[in-house]
């Protein structure tokens, strides 16, 4: 029941990548008339108006909402995101102290649970460079000839869950950066190091519900890949008692329609 929701949290995905307008160049086409202009500034403001409008619905309802900025939302592209600026969500910061614009990666303390989670980012871009051992064959095993077969041995890529769970042992929230993952050079103190093991660990936009119970230094922690919305419409519920979780879809939501965050994408 929608009564029993004690808070959303939207991990990233809330803008498309805007569409560049036709015939345009860097620091725009001068060329163009004044309508043609004005529209080509519609096309790309479209994805933040858009989402706006769905976060002001959501906090219509009466329900606390955490927003945390992804791949393409207007904010700083370094890790760490900053929050979106009040300016950008004028609907939504009508319901007062119903929207929290949070940063990415995201934390927080909800019905006395430690959160912890990103918008995938950095969990896409770890598992380029991670992956098992995988053992083909049985060490018992013989050929037609009678002569030992030797299993072999061969790497396969890590799963978003599995990569998720390594982060929770790396105890830090970004191994890949600043290498591949754009983060901000820090002198003294590094952001990204989890001190302490969060209660509910999670990754957004994977491609399809996972979820665990990790062990890491004597506590258990509820890892959760949640599957892209606009790609599945599927979202995740949890229980803040007994940590169980589940996936909800809702029908009527068109499929299909978000960027990918893998690799090629990650790269332009």
């Amino acid at each position: 029941e929608g009564s029993s929701v004690a808070r959303v949290i939207v991990a990233g995905g809330g803008c498309t990548k805007p569409m560049r307008p036709e015939n345009s160049v860097p620091f725009g086409n001068w060329n163009n008339n004044k309508k043609k202009g004005e529209q080509d500034t519609a096309n790309v403001t479209l994805p933040i108006r858009e989402l706006d409008l769905f976060l002001s619905e959501l906090c219509a309802s009466g329900i606390p909402v955490d927003y945390i900025p992804g791949l393409h939302d207007p904010t700083n592209a370094n890790w760490p995101q900053k929050p979106l600026h009040p300016c950008l969500l004028p609907n939504a910061e009508c319901f007062v102290n119903m929207l929290s614009r949070s940063p990415n990666p995201y934390e927080a303390k909800i019905g006395g649970r430690t959160f912890f989670g990103s918008d995938g980012l950095n969990i896409a871009d770890l598992r380029r460079f991670v992956a098992k051992k995988v053992t083909k064959g049985d060490q018992d095993e013989v050929d037609d000839e009678g002569n030992a077969v030797e299993p072999t041995v061969e790497m396969k890529a890590l799963s978003s869950l599995e990569t998720l769970e390594s982060a929770l042992r790396f105890n830090h929230v970004a191994p890949t950066g600043p290498d591949s993952l754009p983060t901000f050079p820090f002198k003294e103190h590094d952001p990204f190091v989890s001190e302490k093991t969060p209660h509910v660990f999670f990754t957004g936009n994977c491609d399809e519900f996972e979820t665990k119970l990790s062990e890491n230094e004597g506590k258990q922690t509820r890892l959760i890949c949640v599957p892209s919305f606009a790609e599945t419409g599927q979202a995740v519920l949890l229980n803040l008692k007994t940590m169980d979780c589940i996936v909800i879809e809702f029908g009527g939501v068109p499929k299909g329609v978000a960027q990918d965050v893998d690799e090629k994408k990650m790269e332009e």
